[in-house]
């Protein structure tokens, strides 16, 4: 991160944090599966006004002279956290800043494993809260940063997500009910449902014309 006199980026993200979320949170430098390291901070459920375990990112993209204008940092709130889970969310906000670009709402962060340690995702959705949960912060280098909530995914969801708009499927979350901060969820329905009446994507490349 570029320094910019006495304070850090990181040094601001962490007050902008510790005014939005209400409390100090714990900072790690998370060393990733693919050997380097990146920051997260963490707020174990209870210290803060979330009401959940809370994971956020600090240097999820480039913030320093040769960055765009806009930035974003990532975050994740779960039920229960873990050391699983720390490191998964380390392991995306890692891959986010690797592809050096500035990600929107709805882009789907996926992989062909299994993302969380003992757990069936295999990717995450990137969105803007409607709620503003983490505002914007403007840096003092003149960059604004906005934050983006990361949903873990099932392949059935990540499959939805790539042939329809990202909302359809938060739609369907919202229809059902599905509580995204809950790991141990179920897929719901309507993915299975709908993913049924789609063509696979083996039988579009074979079509004939």
């Amino acid at each position: 991160m570029e320094l910019m006199g006495s304070m850090s980026v990181v040094e601001e993200l962490r007050e902008h944090y510790v005014a939005v979320v209400g409390s100090e949170p714990e900072y790690h430098d998370m060393r990733t599966r693919s050997g380097e390291s990146v920051g997260v901070f963490e707020w174990p459920k209870g210290t803060s006004r979330m009401g959940v375990h809370l994971y956020a990112s600090a240097g999820a993209t480039r913030h320093g002279p040769g960055a765009r204008q806009h930035a974003v940092e990532l975050f994740v709130g779960v039920k229960s956290g873990s050391e699983a889970v720390k490191e998964a969310f380390a392991n995306m906000v890692l891959s986010v800043l690797k592809s050096n670009t500035v990600p929107q709402h709805g882009v789907l962060v996926a992989g062909n494993w299994k993302v969380i340690k003992g757990r069936k995702f295999t990717g995450w959705v990137l969105t803007e809260r409607p709620d503003d949960l983490i505002p914007e912060l403007q840096l003092t280098n003149g960059r604004h940063v906005v934050f983006l909530d990361a949903l873990p995914v099932f392949p059935e969801e990540a499959e939805y997500r790539h042939g329809n708009r990202s909302d359809e499927l938060f739609g369907i979350w919202e229809e059902t009910g599905v509580r995204s901060w809950d790991l141990d969820r179920d897929l719901p329905a309507g993915i299975e449902r709908r993913s049924i009446l789609r063509w696979p994507s083996w039988a579009l490349r074979n079509e004939r014309p």
